[in-house]
């Protein structure tokens, strides 16, 4: 896994193709935001609204059952796609210099095979070529699925492939983790902006987002706060938005050590990258300790193919079958430029 496809091509477009809206809105958009020396348009994420089963299903019917083992024939992911959800604006695999896919591992999913989704992962292993595809298991949200920073217990933590339905592993997540009053802490403070305190206007609770999330300082948080607000809600409701904004940022605890929000959540995206490589690492090798300094290294080693086949053998069995948490997609950063990881 050393193909460091960001560094040095950031002025061409890079496509990420993922399952679902909460990969584009939730995770990748914060991921952005938090990286911002990684160079990709939102535009550029497509949602594909359903499973990797359904994706390979398409590029059969484009290319035929051989598609994988004709060296002749090269996959065209973005003009698959477009033809399907966009026929009126066709685009093409030259329009990109790199193709990311993201999806999840889908075992419960009627449509399941274990041939299908290894061939679909040793196809598409270079983002600079055909695609390089990002298998999450059992589902995306395994990214919050910590119950500590650092959580040692991790790199041991399965499911059951009994936990069939995605919901329930969702609500397993929701139960467990620690992660997720960071995540949905922008999603509260736009919510209070434009729902609660009524400031409608885009570019007005856009500006006041962008400017308390920035807040690092606790002795100058109160003045931030009113200088922030006080032209665009009624004086009557300016005390309640000041205490109501610092009670949510005290309680993400990141403002005590005198960060932003984004930089609180770019170092917890490095521990979440750090702890999957360890765990990745122990799925592959069944070791999973890792020298200071090291992790580079133990990327590059990593076989997402080989991992697959571990995670389809320890899953076969319908009652007795687990599925190891991990979460391979945000190692796009990682592979985008291992330094930002540092």
């Amino acid at each position: 896994m050393n193909d460091y496809w960001g560094t040095g091509r950031k002025r061409g477009r890079s496509l990420l193709i993922v399952e679902g809206n909460h990969e584009k809105n939730k995770l990748f958009r914060l991921i952005f935001q938090c990286f911002p020396e990684i160079h990709i348009d939102m535009d550029d994420i497509w949602i594909y609204g359903t499973n990797i089963y359904v994706l390979y299903g398409d590029i059969v019917k484009e290319y035929g059952s051989g598609w994988s083992e004709d060296d002749t024939v090269g996959i065209d992911l973005p003009f698959i796609i477009s033809k399907k959800q966009h026929p009126a604006q066709l685009c093409y695999k030259r329009d990109f210099i790199n193709i990311i896919l993201v999806f999840d591992y889908e075992r419960h999913d009627t449509n399941f095979s274990e041939e299908k989704i290894l061939e679909l992962q040793n196809y598409f292993v270079d983002g600079t070529d055909m695609g390089k595809l990002y298998i999450n298991y059992p589902m995306i949200e395994s990214y919050q699925h910590l119950r500590s920073l650092p959580d040692e217990e991790y790199v041991n933590r399965k499911v059951s492939v009994s936990l069939r339905p995605g919901k329930e592993y969702k609500a397993l997540v929701r139960d467990e983790t620690v992660l997720s009053a960071h995540f949905g802490f922008t999603h509260k403070v736009e919510g209070l902006l434009k729902e609660h305190f009524e400031i409608q206007e885009e570019q007005i609770w856009k500006r006041c987002y962008t400017a308390i999330l920035n807040i690092s300082n606790v002795s100058d948080m109160d003045a931030t706060l009113v200088d922030t607000l006080q032209n665009h809600i009624g004086t009557d409701q300016l005390r309640t938005a000041k205490y109501q904004f610092k009670d949510l940022i005290l309680k993400q605890g990141y403002i005590q050590n005198g960060q932003t929000y984004w930089e609180y959540m770019r170092d917890v995206f490095k521990q979440i990258i750090y702890h999957n490589i360890r765990k990745a690492k122990h799925v592959q090798s069944g070791y999973h300790e890792i020298e200071e300094g090291q992790y580079k290294e133990c990327f590059e080693q990593l076989d997402l193919a080989e991992i697959l086949k571990i995670q389809n053998l320890g899953s076969r069995d319908a009652e007795t079958g687990f599925i190891w948490v991990l979460n391979t997609c945000v190692f796009f950063v990682a592979e985008y430029n291992f330094g930002l990881v540092v």
